[in-house]
């Protein structure tokens, strides 16, 4: 059973390298910087030098963990603020996030047969794009292990929110609220953190391409079945 100061110091652990993180990045203004990547960074190492295993860490922050749902839920009040945004940009959302969401899994099943990967790696890759809670859910609907799922996720974050921006600038979009529908559509809320840089609505549109890929990848991963993975 897991001694309550270590609990505790663990969960201090969580907050206070996130908070580390958040002073980091408002004083420097880098990407490079993002609570998204210092904080696992902190945690890692604080755990290494420790020797504390990643199960009793998990366990003391459990009830962090359980406070995500509904930390993600307090988006709907933007997105209910800004609901004239959907109205008027209806058909791009549901066409962009359609194709972004639907490439991002076509792109993860052609790479992984060609790599030889497991089932269960392939089950747990294909729904990175998604938010956390959801992406471990259709990843065990998949045959998928949770854990690599949520490795999956945070690598896509992460890695969307750096490359991200430079590729959109790249293709030519200048659009600010499109470039957040594409954060969100690809790195989920930690694409919706970056977007919520350039404005509030360019967050709800990130919000909105978050929640749409979520739905549509929760409603449509049966049918993957014709890829064999279920």
């Amino acid at each position: 059973m897991m001694n309550g100061d270590l609990m505790t110091w663990l969960m201090l652990l969580t907050v206070g390298a996130y908070a580390i993180s958040c002073l980091l990045f408002q004083k420097l203004g880098k990407i490079w910087f993002s609570p998204a990547l210092v904080s696992p960074l902190v945690i890692i190492a604080v755990l290494s030098l420790t020797r504390i295993d990643y199960d009793t860490y998990l366990s003391a922050n459990r009830s962090i963990t359980f406070f995500l749902g509904p930390a993600q839920m307090a988006l709907m009040i933007p997105l209910y603020t800004y609901r004239h945004l959907l109205k008027q940009y209806f058909r791009s959302i549901i066409g962009g996030v359609t194709l972004g969401s639907g490439a991002g899994i076509a792109c993860a099943i052609g790479m992984a047969h060609p790599l030889g990967l497991a089932h269960p790696t392939i089950a747990s890759l294909v729904p990175k794009s998604v938010t956390t809670p959801i992406a471990i859910s259709v990843s065990q609907l998949l045959g998928g292990l949770p854990e690599l799922t949520a490795l999956f996720a945070v690598l896509t974050g992460i890695t969307g929110i750096l490359i991200g921006p430079p590729l959109l600038r790249l293709a030519g979009v200048r659009n600010n609220l499109y470039k957040g529908l594409a954060l969100g559509t690809a790195a989920s809320l930690v694409g919706v953190t970056r977007a919520a840089q350039w404005g509030e609505k360019e967050a709800v549109m990130g919000s909105l391409g978050m929640t749409v890929t979520a739905a549509l990848v929760a409603v449509f991963s049966p049918e993957l079945s014709v890829f064999g993975l279920t």
